[in-house]
């Protein structure tokens, strides 16, 4: 009786999604070592002024340049799952919102696709320089058009300039120059080796995981531009300037989880790079596998005496 028992309950757990009895878990976030200290590149420039309102009218500052880790990105195949903390958060009862490669179940290699959601931590990791107040969090299971490729347009309409295959061949030159380190900023729907920018959600027509990940947080990054969550100052001194329309050459990033790589590379950088034993099955050495953690660094250039 006790053998018939423990055989049904075999069967039993065996009959659960993968999913249900293998949790997904890893390292949360540590700033210290997650993120690579090296690739501040801090540079003095010489002195600045910048306008005041009245009755100072200006101040002066020291001009800095450097890049500064400011956002960290994670993009998971489990919805609710938080790579930044290394845990589930959540639970949905709707299927959808979970990701996959979707490769193993086309009919054809024209349906190959990868999703992922995808979640935003801004907050300040350094101090004493330029200082910034575009900080918050954002999550893609509550945003409708992050699930959806058509109701994206509400926030994209320029999409459809970009849907031929004329543009997206022309995605090649951007690869081609990313990956020798200069993205090209002219071709903003491009992410170099990630393809392409549009649609502006989870779905990403590439079944290689890393990739499409890369691509991934690569939109976010796009996304947050365009919903004016971050402010670029890379070009404003005495400020910081909205950039809906994003310029890629002002971001790198490198992943940290389900392993730690470095150095960091641009947007859209070929993952061939760096993912030689990143994902691994069932879990990588800092969290399990599918489950992203990218930290991204933004170019700052400001005047030490005005924030923003």
């Amino acid at each position: 009786m006790r053998q018939d028992r423990t055989i049904l309950l075999i069967f039993l757990l065996l009959s659960l999604p993968f999913s249900a009895w293998a949790a997904k878990s890893g390292d949360s976030f540590n700033i210290a070592s997650d993120v690579h200290w090296d690739e501040i590149e801090l540079r003095f420039e010489g002195i600045c002024i910048c306008p005041r309102p009245p009755p100072i009218y200006y101040e002066e500052g020291e001009i800095w340049e450097y890049w500064e880790p400011f956002l960290v990105e994670g993009t998971v195949s489990m919805a609710n799952y938080s790579a930044y903390l290394g845990k589930q958060t959540g639970s949905s009862l709707i299927d959808e919102l979970g990701g996959k490669n979707k490769s193993s179940d086309s009919v054809d290699i024209a349906n190959e696709s990868t999703f992922a959601q995808g979640h935003a931590y801004l907050f300040p990791m350094m101090y004493g320089f330029c200082k910034h107040k575009d900080y918050g969090m954002w999550w893609s299971e509550y945003d409708s058009m992050w699930q959806n490729d058509e109701l994206s347009a509400i926030i994209t309409p320029e999409a459809a300039l970009y849907a031929n295959k004329a543009m997206q061949m022309a995605c090649m030159a951007d690869a081609a120059a990313v990956n020798l380190g200069y993205p090209l900023d002219f071709m903003p729907w491009c992410i170099g080796s990630s393809g392409s920018a549009y649609p502006m959600t989870g779905h990403v027509d590439n079944d290689n995981i890393v990739q499409a990940n890369n691509a991934v947080a690569s939109r976010l990054l796009y996304k947050l531009n365009r919903l004016f969550m971050i402010c670029d100052p890379a070009d404003n001194l005495c400020g910081c300037n909205y950039t809906p329309v994003w310029i890629k050459s002002h971001y790198k990033m490198h992943v940290v989880r389900p392993d730690d790589r470095s150095p960091a590379y641009p947007v859209g950088k070929a993952a061939k790079f760096y993912d030689s034993g990143l994902n691994v099955p069932y879990r990588g050495a800092k969290g399990s596998n599918d489950e992203f953690l990218w930290v991204v660094y933004r170019k700052q250039r400001c005047c030490t005496c005005c924030d923003s």
